[in-house]
């Protein structure tokens, strides 16, 4: 669904511009003077040709507004007014028009890449804060696509205001000067670029149309490309390869032929409006010297001022176009920020992480949008210094528990309470900084183990980084590796095995000294002897910080203080592992007795 709704294009264009380059209205007024000085300085320094001719031909030396100011200019200064000053003034003009033009293109890069700069770093904080929720229904690839190339061409809509800037205001003083020259041919010459601007103008509408289907074709192939390559191991191994470049090739095709017709649509006015500017200059050209008034060097200036007005309703046209082209990616952009912005993720606690007793659940239900309950009135308290473990079946509410403790989301009912404080009144900051996550799907930078390890807590000094290593029973591996710390593990840690990597993470969790750890099926994907080294990390951890254990291998909490068994959102089973395999009905009896 689109925030801005279609409308007048021009309109469109002008509103969606003040509210992305708000910011950067007293850079865009500066950008319009400068353009009026530019195309002032131009056509005086043209003007002149009119008296530099006459000097030329011997004739009059100019008796329009222009030329009379230029010679009172001349007089006052107490410069003589002749062949050489003028050309002197003439070269000034066109100088002075440099550096405006120069200053102009600076302060135009400048608040380009500024907004750039800014948009990507507001729309990648917008999408780090945003909540959980709002976050599973994105697509993959569509974030890096905004950021890298809507946002481009977003700034590119800031340029093409420049430009048209520009061009308004050197077609307007080129106007000026040729009216001053000769109105009538100035005023035929207007007119007649408007009527094309008005005829071409369907094209704007039909340029902005290809222009949405190509943004959006943009994301959807981002999405196939960055899908497909996560999944590669998977795509080799069913042998579909050559079905995914069959259907990516498609893809490519069509994005193909929507950038050819975006390109033919914005093309149309160069090319229709150099053979009208040329047919136009020759009839002016035929019936002035028809006339018995004929100056030749009146004429040699309107001629330059008629075909640089041409060039200047050519442009204004283009700019057009290419505004009506980048409008969908600054609607993408806008859209997208204000989505993320009102999905911010809250945090309205302020109280600090104090945890001296138990971590309690209280009748805690949960249910996500437009689904059935996951988890009823579930109660049940981890005491500092336990290990918990949490079992049950696929869909029982394991994870969605997890989710709750790392506040992801916010349960329906009930609360969470940490000595006897409810955990939405603890800052969210606080809160996550006092938990250590380690889940089944391990997340490693193509890095050195030292960076993985530090994750970007720059506090962490290299004895830190060591002494958690050990901790999770790691050390020895990474002192064997080739560049000990500095190794680095490739895309996701390919170079290492599962259990090495799990515990790299492990080592990561640890060295930020979390108060409460939690292991989200940590050994599911591991090996016999890769689980054995984790759960012997787990053991020497026991009594030294809270832990719950998310796990289907009974082996990984045989040495639990407590486990929480989960059936269909609730707890149907509580107790110590022997008490549990006590009771012959448990489901932690019979699964045991499966395993074994």
């Amino acid at each position: 669904m689109h925030i801005f709704p279609q409308g007048n294009r021009i309109n469109d264009i002008i509103r969606l511009s003040r509210r992305a380059f708000g910011r950067y209205k007293l850079q865009i007024i500066l950008l319009t003077v400068l353009g009026f000085l530019s195309g002032l300085l131009e056509g005086v320094g043209i003007n002149a040709i009119i008296p530099l001719f006459s000097f030329v031909a011997g004739g009059d030396q100019g008796n329009d507004i222009i030329s009379r100011a230029i010679k009172k200019v001349f007089d006052y200064a107490h410069i003589d007014f002749n062949l050489a000053y003028i050309l002197i003034f003439i070269c000034s003009m066109f100088v002075l028009k440099a550096f405006v033009l120069a200053f102009f293109n600076y302060i135009q890069i400048k608040i380009q890449t500024d907004y750039e700069e800014r948009t990507r770093n507001e729309l990648y904080n917008a999408t780090v804060v945003s909540s959980w929720g709002y976050l599973l229904k994105q697509k993959l690839g569509h974030l890096e696509v905004i950021l890298m190339n809507d946002v481009t061409h977003g700034g590119q809509m800031l340029k093409l205001i420049s430009t048209f800037i520009m061009v308004s205001t050197g077609l307007l003083m080129y106007a000026a000067v040729a009216v001053n020259i000769s109105p009538s041919v100035s005023l035929i010459t207007l007119a007649l670029g408007g009527v094309l601007v008005l005829l071409l103008k369907p094209l704007m509408y039909r340029t902005r149309m290809a222009a949405h289907k190509t943004a959006a074709m943009n994301k959807e192939v981002q999405h196939f490309v960055s899908e497909n390559i996560l999944g590669m191991k998977t795509v080799k191994a069913m042998s579909v390869g050559q079905q995914v470049v069959q259907k990516g090739a498609g893809y490519f095709a069509d994005l193909k032929k929507l950038k050819i017709i975006v390109f033919l649509l914005s093309s149309v006015s160069s090319i229709i409006m150099q053979p009208i500017s040329l047919i136009f200059i020759c009839v002016v050209f035929f019936v002035s010297y028809q006339t018995p008034y004929f100056n030749f060097a009146a004429l040699a200036a309107i001629i330059y001022l008629i075909q640089r007005m041409f060039q200047y309703i050519q442009q204004f046209q283009g700019a057009l176009h290419s505004m009506n082209e980048s409008v969908p990616y600054l609607k993408s952009v806008l859209e997208y920020k204000e989505r993320s912005a009102a999905q911010a993720e809250p945090d309205a606690g302020r109280a600090r992480v104090l945890f001296e007793r138990c971590l309690q659940f209280k009748d805690v239900s949960f249910s996500y949008e437009n689904t059935s309950r996951v988890l009823r009135n579930v109660s049940f308290g981890i005491n500092k210094g336990e290990m918990v473990g949490l079992i049950g079946r696929s869909g029982a509410g394991k994870t969605t528990i997890v989710d709750l403790l790392l506040r992801l989301f916010e349960p329906s009912s009930g609360a969470i309470m940490l000595d006897e404080k409810n955990l939405s009144d603890i800052s969210m900051q606080e809160w996550r900084n006092s938990i250590g996550y380690v889940s089944q799907d391990i997340f490693l930078m193509n890095d050195t183990i030292a960076n993985n390890i530090r994750f970007y807590n720059k506090r962490l000094t290299n004895s830190d980084i060591e002494k958690a290593a050990k901790m999770a029973n790691i050390y020895e591996f990474i002192k064997k590796c080739p560049d000990g710390f500095d190794t680095i593990i490739g895309e996701r840690g390919i170079m290492l095995s599962g259990g090495q990597r799990q515990r790299i993470i492990i080592a990561r969790v640890l060295a930020r000294n979390p108060k409460i750890l939690i292991l989200d099926e940590a050994t599911s994907a591991l090996d016999n002897e890769s689980e054995a080294k984790v759960q012997k990390v787990i053991e020497n951890l026991k009594g030294k910080i809270t832990v719950l254990a998310v796990a289907h291998r009974l082996s990984t909490l045989r040495n639990s203080d407590k486990l929480i068994v989960l059936g269909n959102g609730k707890i149907v089973e509580q107790g110590s592992p022997s008490e549990l395999l006590e009771e012959k009905d448990s489901y932690f009896y019979k699964m045991h007795n499966i395993i074994q």
